[in-house]
């Protein structure tokens, strides 16, 4: 099914906030819509609290640009396979501190089915 890349981005960003926000509060919606179990939770949090050296280090994202509320900074977000007819992508998603800009990303997939998109969390690497 071919999508419009914009809208692939769209509903990619505004759905990695919300599990940002989670993982960030340890919400019980990590697993319901995200499907990160709280063992994949507990060793996601522990590799992040060793990169920052310190617990519960709070995540945030890119900022979208103001002039193009879909389209991110270069690298910040990258959809593999936007441009092709699918119904699914894999997502690389650098990760914000309170200091900017950091190394880590999350990894996710994003499936499209019928009318709505589901994003799942794979990992977390450096």
């Amino acid at each position: 099914m071919k999508l419009k890349k914009e809208k692939a981005y769209d509903a990619a960003y505004n759905m990695i906030e919300g599990f940002i926000d989670a993982f960030n509060k340890e919400s019980t919606k990590l697993e319901a819509e995200f499907g990160m179990t709280p063992a994949i939770y507990n060793e996601a949090r522990e590799y992040l609290d060793d990169y920052f050296g310190t617990d519960h280090y709070l995540l945030k994202l890119p900022l979208q640009k103001t002039t193009s509320p879909h389209l991110l900074e270069p690298n910040f977000l990258d959809i593999y396979g936007a441009d092709e007819e699918t119904d699914c992508w894999r997502i690389n998603c650098r990760l914000f501190s309170e200091q900017g800009e950091e190394e880590v990303s999350a990894n996710f997939d994003l499936f499209y089915g019928k009318v709505e998109f589901r994003l799942k969390y794979l990992y977390t690497a450096s």
